[in-house]
C-alpha cells in the first residue's frame, strides 16, 4: 500500500438476498477489481482526502457514502441489503399464493379479495425497490461495531 492511501475494509453481511451474486464497489466512480460476496470482507486502497463508496448490484445500488480518509489510515464499513422487513412481506406474499391454493373449495369471495389485496400491495413493495427505491437496494455505513474500529 502506498504512503499516500488510506485502506477501507468493507463487509458484506451474510445474506440471503443476492447470495449468489457479489456486489461492485465503486470508490469515486471508479469500480474496483473485486467484487465483495456474501459474508465476506475485502480491503480497497482510497486516495487520502473525502472519498465516496457506492456498492452496486445488476441496476440497484446503495447510498453514496462519503468519508474523509489520511493517508495510512483504515476505515471500517459495512454493506447489506437495504430492503426493510422482507421476512415479514415475504411470508405475507406466501401466506396469500398458499392460502389461494390451499383452501380453494372454502374460500369466499372477501376472503379471495383479501388474498388478492395482499399480493398485489406486497409485489407493488418488491417493485419499488426494483423502480423508485433502486439506490436503497443496498445500505453502506460505517461499522462502528468493527473491534479493530477506533
Amino acid at each position: 500500500m502506498s504512503e499516500l492511501f488510506g485502506r477501507i475494509i468493507l463487509e458484506r453481511k451474510n445474506q440471503w438476498m443476492n447470495r449468489l451474486k457479489g456486489y461492485k464497489v465503486e470508490i469515486n466512480g471508479a469500480e474496483q477489481d473485486k467484487k465483495i460476496t456474501n459474508g465476506s470482507s475485502e480491503e480497497y486502497e482510497a486516495p487520502g482526502g473525502t472519498n465516496v463508496v457506492v456498492c452496486k448490484v445488476n441496476w440497484c445500488s446503495s447510498n453514496s457514502l462519503s468519508f474523509d480518509i489520511k493517508s495510512g489510515e483504515t476505515v471500517y464499513l459495512k454493506v447489506a441489503s437495504g430492503i426493510k422487513y422482507f421476512w415479514v412481506v415475504y411470508g405475507f406474499l406466501m401466506l396469500a399464493l398458499l392460502g389461494r391454493t390451499l383452501f380453494k373449495r372454502q374460500m369466499t369471495p372477501q376472503l379471495n379479495v383479501v388474498m388478492v389485496s395482499v399480493s398485489i400491495v406486497v409485489m407493488l413493495y418488491f417493485l419499488y425497490y426494483l423502480t423508485i427505491g433502486r439506490k436503497q437496494y443496498l445500505k453502506i455505513e460505517n461499522d462502528t461495531n468493527n473491534i479493530f474500529a477506533k
